[in-house]
């Protein structure tokens, strides 16, 4: 490594160069994927706490498969075969409501059957409601009483930070959703047990209704498909062009040293030891690069929760960093390859 931190003093500018880049290339994978998991927070963290459980879900089916969350009404003939083959089952309903708390702060009601809980989640009694934080934000942590499209609700407790559709939720019970909700029908979807399923003349076994686990069910939620699907393929390229940059930068740099190479390995020094010169090298340059994006793109987190959804996690810190590693530590050993395994009488007689 001698050689290597050497190279590392004398060429400041170089070094410092392609440091930045990697750096602003970490900001921006880790940026975005703490925006990608902030925005699927906002998107489908109520449906997340519904199949926190062992319990799996029936929905409508089409000839295409489960129908979209958003289009999904059980009828009550439905709802009423899905019990019978399931006695346990619970249904609930997701509907888009209006908090009137004079300012029209929207919101979605996620409601549970009195069978429940499901999930994290239980139902209150009728004529009560749970809040999320979101909510309280809007209408004041204190209060006592929500009015939703003209029913006064009783407060009686909080749900957390619980998001549907990128809008805060408020927990109630069947009976006053399909109140407030009168289109979404008897039911959205129904929670059943995970056994149930595959068991013949269960609910998997009614015409018109298909069953999808946990993760199918916040897969059944279109818009965050579509931004997850767009958000997750611009952090790839991202990835791909920071090994593409990397590697770049290193063949570069390898040609440039080609005379160096070729003392040192006319000197005696082994293949291996240049290799191994070569790649820490590059480790360092990566390590500081990558280091100082990620630790930028988590204190924005940090200190900027509420200006946007960004969630700070090992999965949008520690991930991107050895992702980032291994491609750029990748790149840099593809690009030095013809260069460590010259000929030291060949370079030298051609560098004349």
């Amino acid at each position: 490594m001698f050689f290597a931190l050497r190279d590392l003093r004398t060429a400041r500018g170089r070094f410092a160069l392609i440091t930045g880049v990697v750096l602003l290339l970490s900001v921006l994978v880790a940026g975005l994927l703490g925006l990608t998991a902030g925005l699927a927070h906002q998107s489908v963290s109520a449906l997340r706490a519904l199949g926190g459980g062992d319990s799996t879900f029936v929905l409508p089916a089409d000839e295409d498969g489960a129908v979209d969350l958003d289009r999904a009404s059980l009828t009550g003939e439905q709802l009423d075969r899905v019990t019978e083959a399931d006695p346990s089952a619970v249904p609930l309903g997701v509907a888009r409501i209006r908090v009137d708390d004079g300012t029209e702060t929207g919101a979605s009601a996620v409601a549970v059957g009195l069978g429940g809980p499901v999930g994290s989640l239980t139902p209150p009694a009728s004529g009560e409601v749970l809040t999320s934080t979101g909510v309280d934000d809007e209408v004041g942590a204190g209060a006592t009483e929500l009015r939703v499209d003209g029913s006064a609700l009783r407060v009686t407790g909080g749900v957390g930070d619980l998001w549907h559709s990128h809008t805060p939720v408020v927990v109630i019970d069947l009976a006053t959703w399909r109140e407030l909700a009168p289109r979404g029908g008897a039911a959205t979807t129904v929670a059943v047990s995970s056994e149930g399923p595959g068991a013949s003349g269960g609910p998997a076994a009614q015409p018109g209704l298909t069953t999808v686990d946990p993760g199918g069910l916040v897969s059944s939620l279109p818009s965050h498909r579509a931004e997850n699907t767009s958000l997750n393929t611009m952090t790839y390229m991202l990835l791909a062009v920071t090994a593409l940059v990397v590697g770049a930068f290193f063949a570069v740099w390898g040609m440039q040293r080609r005379r160096d190479v070729a003392v040192l390995k006319a000197l005696g020094a082994s293949t291996a030891a240049v290799v191994r010169d070569s790649v820490g090298q590059a480790a360092i340059v990566l390590a500081v690069g990558i280091g100082g994006g990620v630790g930028i793109a988590a204190l924005f987190g940090v200190v900027a929760p509420g200006a946007v959804p960004y969630v700070v996690s090992p999965a949008t810190t520690v991930l991107p960093a050895l992702l980032l590693a291994v491609l750029g530590l990748a790149g840099a050993a593809v690009s030095l390859r013809p260069v460590v395994s010259a000929d030291p009488s060949t370079a030298l007689g051609a560098l004349r």
